[in-house]
């Protein structure tokens, strides 16, 4: 029997080799960054927090307004100056001029905020260290309507002087603190006078 080599034989074909499941190999993991954390943020306090909502506001804390105890110390030692005038005159002046030493010193108590002899600081005020200016920040030296204004009903016999007391008693702790009747009418303010701190160059 001749065989034909240009036809092989034919293999039985047999069943297809399973399907083996693929190795799963996980890819590298990469250490982790921390997240920056963030300072704590402190809590701030009351007075900062009122003084920067009024800044939002538009209105400036002011907080080189006088103490209430302290402008009365004031207003008790202009006082006792108008009284001394009267006494001084009464012994000085004959009796028939009685209305004079009474219009000096009445004419003291309205005007003392504005005597340019005194820096438009009545005696009170500068041995207090207080001084009274437009709500703009000018002096009231010689400027004698604002001070009348701001001093008239102070010259009324008990009600005036009691009034006022009221007033500022009852402003304490608001927006309107420091601010009486007379001050309202006049548009003006009671500071604290700052102080003169002398600078080391003016000392060579």
């Amino acid at each position: 029997m001749i065989m034909d080599d240009s036809h092989p034989p034919s293999v039985p074909k047999g069943p297809p080799p399973p399907d083996l499941p693929k190795p799963s190999i996980p890819p590298p993991s990469l250490p982790r960054v921390p997240e920056p954390v963030s300072a704590p943020v402190p809590n701030e306090a009351p007075e900062i927090k009122e003084a920067l909502k009024k800044e939002a506001e538009g209105d400036e804390p002011e907080s080189d307004l006088a103490p209430f105890n302290t402008r009365v110390i004031a207003a008790v030692i202009d006082v006792l100056i108008a009284i001394g005038l009267l006494i001084a005159l009464l012994i000085v002046l004959p009796p028939f001029m009685g209305g004079v030493t009474w219009a000096v010193g009445i004419g003291y108590l309205l005007t003392r905020d504005s005597l340019p002899f005194l820096g438009g600081q009545s005696v009170g005020k500068k041995a207090m260290h207080l001084r009274v200016q437009t709500l703009e920040g000018k002096s009231l030296t010689g400027n004698w309507q604002t001070g009348l204004i701001r001093n008239a009903l102070l010259c009324l016999p008990g009600v005036g002087v009691f009034l006022e007391l009221y007033i500022l008693l009852s402003r304490e702790g608001k927006p309107d603190q420091g601010r009486r009747l007379g001050d309202e009418w006049a548009r003006t303010k009671v500071i604290v006078e700052p102080t003169y701190v002398p600078d080391l160059k003016d000392q060579g």
